[in-house]
């Protein structure tokens, strides 16, 4: 069987079609690295994101393939050959099933090599799934254009596999009656992309499509091997027993979590000297760089009575804060070098608004006012605020002495924390 596969590999095109999907593969990842280089997870939802373009390659791939009998006028010569169909198709079918899903799985490699210095955390079986699953659709996709190729070995067979992949994910809601979970299911690049750093998939999830993949790959398999009609109805059979079994694994959807979290990605890993410094675990990696500068602005801080002591990682970006007072969140955002964004302007960003970060105030709160804010964070920094009113609350906090003027820039820092306007903090005593 080797002596086959190798004789298959080399008289074929499907070593040049692994390279040109690992080509392609890690090309797209590169091409937007701000959107997975917070982490392992995020890299491989970032992958499946892209796996409608890659899906329609491999269809293609397939689709042109397939017709390699049919273009070289030999259909009957391999009709008339004592060895049965399936025996001369599983070859052809081992060859590109396990070249496709190697390029797939080496644009996985490939990109994780950027996060090798940076990257620290990973929960490897929720990371193995999501890649696995990618993997054996690439394969499906695969064995699905070597038998749409051989039962339609037209030219525009290939193209037209290309197209309807790469507007799946458009049409996907439509054709499952607006189900999310069966969107997500059915279509393996639908839904998925990573929306935060913290974002993963259940194992549950990823059993399930793993399954239904499975039976569409082997549904595929069977179409491509099928010598006469009924053969090629009993293809039907497998992808029908994975999506039942799939639909059961996850209890008819309501198993499913939209927007799924790990908690573990969020725990907080601090310094273990003061003061302390907190990022999530999945940006652990960073802790180094972003301490010097977190403390710098805690030093700054310092100043007001009541200061806070520690500095924690801004978790949760679109939502209402449930800030302390002893706290200062840090603004941190992963570049796209997998490091810390703009270290050296963190310190700023950090004392700006006087440690508070938006967002704190929950709906028609009002908040305190920007001349106000503006004027005591510029007192901290030592800068002149460019708005004309907060300059002139600035140039009498600095007429004042430093004491007068700390406990009146802790006022406003208050103020911001509990969501109250703030109207002459600045100006009259309290």
């Amino acid at each position: 069987m080797s002596r086959i596969l190798f004789i298959e590999l080399r008289r074929t095109p499907a070593l040049w079609s692994a390279l040109a999907l690992l080509a392609a593969g890690t090309g797209l990842l590169y091409n937007a690295p701000q959107r997975w280089t917070s982490g392992y997870m995020i890299l491989a939802l970032d992958q499946r994101w892209y796996l409608s373009v890659l899906l329609g390659l491999a269809l293609a791939i397939g689709a042109a393939q397939g017709r390699r009998d049919h273009r070289s006028r030999v259909t009957e010569m391999f009709a008339g050959v004592a060895r049965p169909r399936l025996q001369q198709a599983v070859p052809l079918l081992l060859v590109y099933g396990s070249t496709v899903a190697a390029g797939y799985a080496g644009a996985t490699g490939l990109a994780a090599l950027r996060l090798a210095g940076t990257a620290e955390y990973l929960r490897a079986g929720a990371f193995a799934g999501v890649v696995a699953a990618g993997a054996v659709a690439m394969v499906a996709a695969a064995w699905f254009g070597l038998a749409a190729g051989r039962l339609l070995p037209y030219l525009v067979t290939a193209p037209l596999l290309a197209i309807a992949s790469f507007a799946s994910p458009l049409v996907a809601r439509g054709i499952t009656g607006g189900r999310e979970w069966l969107s997500t299911l059915l279509f393996p690049s639908y839904g998925l992309g990573g929306g935060s750093d913290f974002d993963t998939i259940p194992g549950r999830f990823s059993l399930a499509q793993l399954v239904y993949l499975t039976g569409l790959a082997a549904g595929a398999a069977l179409l491509f091997a099928a010598a006469h009609w009924r053969a090629r109805l009993v293809a039907v059979l497998p992808p029908f027993l994975g999506a039942a079994t799939a639909v059961l694994v996850l209890q008819g959807g309501s198993a499913f979590v939209r927007n799924p979290v790990d908690p573990d990605a969020r725990e907080l890993v601090c310094t273990a000297d003061a003061p302390q410094v907190c990022v999530a675990r999945i940006h652990s990696g960073v802790l180094d760089e972003v301490t010097p500068p977190a403390r710098a602005a805690l030093a700054k801080l310092a100043r007001l009575p009541g200061a806070p002591s520690r500095a924690v990682e801004h978790l949760d970006w679109d939502s209402k804060v449930d800030q302390s007072a002893d706290v200062v969140l840090i603004p941190l955002v992963i570049g796209d070098d997998g490091h810390a964004r703009e270290p050296g302007k963190l310190e700023g960003y950090m004392v700006r608004d006087l440690g508070v970060v938006p967002f704190v105030c929950p709906g028609e709160a009002p908040g305190t006012d920007r001349a106000v804010v503006e004027a005591a964070s510029a007192w901290l920094l030592g800068t002149e605020p460019e708005q004309p009113e907060a300059r002139s609350l600035w140039q009498r906090l600095t007429k004042l002495d430093e004491r007068e003027a700390a406990a009146r820039v802790a006022a406003v820092r208050r103020a911001i924390l509990a969501c109250e306007p703030g109207d002459g903090l600045l100006t009259s005593r309290r």
